[in-house]
């Protein structure tokens, strides 16, 4: 599957041009599209490389910036998102870097899906989902929601839909942040139901704590509701 960055560039440019930006797009453009291509390239390997999506972590959108932080670039480190420990406590076993940590991730049949392509930060672009900054300008959360709704078709609905292609019958969809889950699960819900990886909204679950990091408490009684028990199977070679 080839995602293609211009249909997903008319929406960010758009944005732009209605937040008086326009002048500072082309500039950010050719951070977004470089991240973009490289980001989406790193993921479709992965998937590639799964057998079977038994577990679905619905993500928001990647780091990425300058040091290209990103949870399936094994060249930067685990962050508060996802650390290491947190799949070794679930899973009893111990990884030893951010390459086998993807690998694990693969094994146990655990994909990451961000909702936006975007990787939006204080840095690099003008505008950004968390602060005023350096310049930046957080996007209120209805700008937030239409950025999101204008890039579903071209973006998160087809990956969804390349998913559900390698779905186990078990499948078993989970937010990381109960705030992403808070404002976006009413959008992307029916592309999870068509697609058959959920029957109902109340099927997808969070795995967040207060504080940040994952609450593993949330996120072994995830792992344990798969019919396919995968917890005592996993293989690490």
């Amino acid at each position: 599957m080839n995602l293609e960055y211009n249909k997903n560039r008319q929406v960010i440019e758009s944005l732009y041009a209605k937040l008086g930006l326009a002048n500072e797009f082309e500039k950010d453009n050719y951070y977004l599209e470089n991240a973009f291509n490289e980001i989406n390239k790193i993921w479709i390997d992965n998937f590639n490389d799964i057998e079977s999506v038994k577990y679905l972590l619905i993500a928001e959108a990647p780091l990425w910036g300058q040091k290209k932080k990103y949870i399936y670039n094994h060249k930067t480190n685990n962050t508060q998102f996802f650390y290491r420990s947190d799949l070794e406590t679930t899973f009893n076993i111990k990884i030893l870097d951010k390459r086998e940590f993807i690998k694990t991730c693969r094994n146990i049949g655990l994909l990451i899906v961000d909702i936006s392509p975007f990787p939006l930060n204080t840095n690099d672009t003008r505008i950004n989902y968390g602060k005023n900054k350096n310049g930046s300008r957080k996007l209120t959360q209805k700008e937030y929601k239409e950025l999101v709704r204008q890039t579903l078709p071209t973006f998160f609905n087809r990956k969804i839909n390349l998913i559900s292609q390698k779905k186990s019958s078990g499948i078993k969809v989970f937010f990381r942040y109960a705030r992403v889950k808070d404002t976006f699960q009413d959008l992307i819900c029916d592309t999870l139901i068509q697609n058959g990886l959920i029957k109902k909204q109340e099927d997808i679950g969070e795995i967040s704590q207060m504080g940040g990091g994952i609450d593993r408490v949330k996120f072994k009684k995830i792992i344990n509701e798969n019919k396919t028990r995968t917890a005592n199977t996993v293989q690490i070679s």
